[in-house]
């Protein structure tokens, strides 16, 4: 990701013309508490029939909440750039702005990128990505799901989040690239910033002490770059090396940074989020929850729904580089659009009673939860690979799995992803520890 300042030659978003107020449907939109936050789909819906495009004064953004409109949007990387699709229109001080110019941070990504840089890019990720074949993958995703639920199987309560979802995916993206496990909680707080600065409108002193620690981050995976340079290894990140080498030309140290930094975000982020609300679903709806229970064979199935259907990638952004139209409203060169894939999941245009979670909807896979196009994520297989093993060892291994009563379900206040703070869940514990392990064997 790069984090664009008033200072870079990319569109400026813009506010709305004067002459448009602000709708009821723009004036109502808060993402950021209340129902809106804990469930936001009606409020999507009521958008998609009275005002598909609207803007919020509140976040600066014009949203796009139909699924023909934002898929039209994807299609057109020429008028609607990517190089801002992450940031939210946010205020730098001059010492922040010079920091993140010189800075990894100012790199693009393959989230807020446009060809050809974007085509160059994608193409070292791929090569490097085939190197380390999803589906070889599986046994080692499958270990490490095993370890974690062996450490609290036997007590009979959990923190879903805190102690699998966000450690499963953070665990399996580091082992890929080949980042020492120790450094894992460095990692995430690095990740935590990095999002915290795009999303979050900071102090003087906080843009200070979170540039700080993210030229830190810099400076770890510089000196890891350049010892994989001199001694590969058989990892993803010696393969990105590699990649980057053959490139004509060969892929700055800053930008191979930067997708190294992005990987351990996106690979643990969105994952860990997807995991946390399949479960929460799966034990709310007691139908889907018998079905992934009596056969595996619907775990894919409660996977793919969920993308669909609570998405934990909810949007992104896109800018506009020329005077353009969309969902019929007319908009100015630089204004920056939130494309809500959660709600073109819901589009009732092409999902028959969207709002119903049905592991047996055949047309679940054509969810956005993944992007469409030239961004399609690239992530996608393993992330679907990491939920559906962690589903098939929670199913197995957790008998009687289901929510602790009473507990307050809280949503990471984000307008771009989707996910629970926690979530407690309780199931029947057996206390013999042969017993337990032989449910492995």
């Amino acid at each position: 990701m790069a984090i664009r300042t008033v200072d870079d030659a990319t569109p400026s978003p813009v506010a709305p013309p004067k002459a448009c107020p602000v709708s009821r449907i723009g004036a109502e939109f808060n993402p950021f508490h209340g129902a809106q936050l804990e469930d936001p789909y009606p409020f999507y819906a009521r958008a998609r029939r009275e005002e598909p495009v609207f803007y919020s004064p509140v976040t600066r953004l014009w949203y796009v909440t139909r699924y023909d409109d934002i898929v039209a949007v994807l299609r057109d990387p020429a008028r609607f750039s990517s190089a801002q699709s992450v940031d939210l229109p946010l205020d730098f001080t001059p010492e922040t702005r010079e920091a993140i110019r010189t800075s990894y941070l100012s790199r693009c990504s393959l989230i807020d990128n446009d060809p050809p840089s974007h085509t160059q890019i994608r193409r070292m990720v791929n090569k490097a990505f085939a190197a380390r074949r999803i589906a070889d993958l599986e046994a080692r995703v499958r270990a490490i799901a095993a370890d974690l639920i062996d450490r609290f199987a036997a007590r009979g309560h959990a923190d879903l989040v805190e102690e699998l979802a966000f450690p499963l995916p953070m665990r399996v993206i580091l082992s890929v690239l080949g980042a020492p496990e120790g450094d894992l909680g460095q990692l995430k707080r690095w990740s935590d910033d990095w999002m915290t600065l795009v999303a979050v409108q900071l102090t003087p002193e906080r843009q200070r002490e979170v540039v700080g620690r993210l030229l830190e981050s810099e400076r770890y995976w510089t000196s890891l770059i350049e010892e994989r340079r001199a001694r590969p290894r058989d990892d993803l990140l010696s393969d990105l090396v590699e990649a980057s080498q053959e490139e004509q030309p060969p892929v700055p140290l800053l930008q191979l940074v930067n997708v190294c930094a992005v990987l351990v975000l996106a690979g643990h982020e969105t994952t860990m989020n997807l995991l946390g609300l399949c479960v929460h679903r799966l034990l709310r709806e007691p139908d889907a929850l018998r079905l992934v229970g009596e056969d595996p064979a619907n775990i894919p199935g409660a996977v793919e729904e969920t993308l669909r259907a609570d998405t934990s990638v909810h949007a992104l952004m896109r800018t506009t580089t020329a005077p353009v139209e969309v969902g019929g409203v007319k908009l100015p060169k630089g204004a920056q659009l939130a494309l809500l894939f959660a709600s073109a999941n819901h589009d009732e245009a092409h999902f028959q009673d969207g709002a119903r979670f049905d592991l047996r909807r055949e047309d679940a896979t054509r969810h956005l939860a993944f992007g469409h196009g030239v961004h399609f994520c690239v992530g996608a297989p393993l992330a679907r690979l990491e939920v559906r093993v962690a589903l098939e060892l929670l199913i197995e291994r957790l008998p009687g799995l289901r929510l602790v009563p009473d507990q307050e379900i809280t949503y990471v206040v984000n307008p771009i992803h989707r996910g629970l703070k926690a979530l407690q869940i309780a199931w029947d514990a057996r206390g013999d520890e042969g017993a337990r392990l032989a449910l492995r064997a």
